[in-house]
């Protein structure tokens, strides 16, 4: 996985072009961006950081020891 860098005040003092998108997911990924997007974009790439980064989990294998 991923690791994003934690964006300080003073990072986005420094953000002067666009709006900046935050993205929080059902598994506790928050990911940022300064794009100048339209809300219906923004909700599009959030789905798209929702199903690359919180995918449901798969077990292979034998079932007889899941707890």
């Amino acid at each position: 996985m991923k690791k994003f860098k934690k964006l300080t005040r003073e990072d986005l003092k420094t953000v002067k072009a666009g709006q900046v998108w935050i993205a929080e997911t059902s598994c506790g990924v928050t990911a940022t961006t300064t794009q100048d997007w339209t809300p219906q974009q923004a909700n599009e790439w959030r789905e798209k950081i929702e199903a690359n980064y919180c995918k449901p989990a798969i077990h292979s294998g034998p079932s007889n020891s899941l707890a």
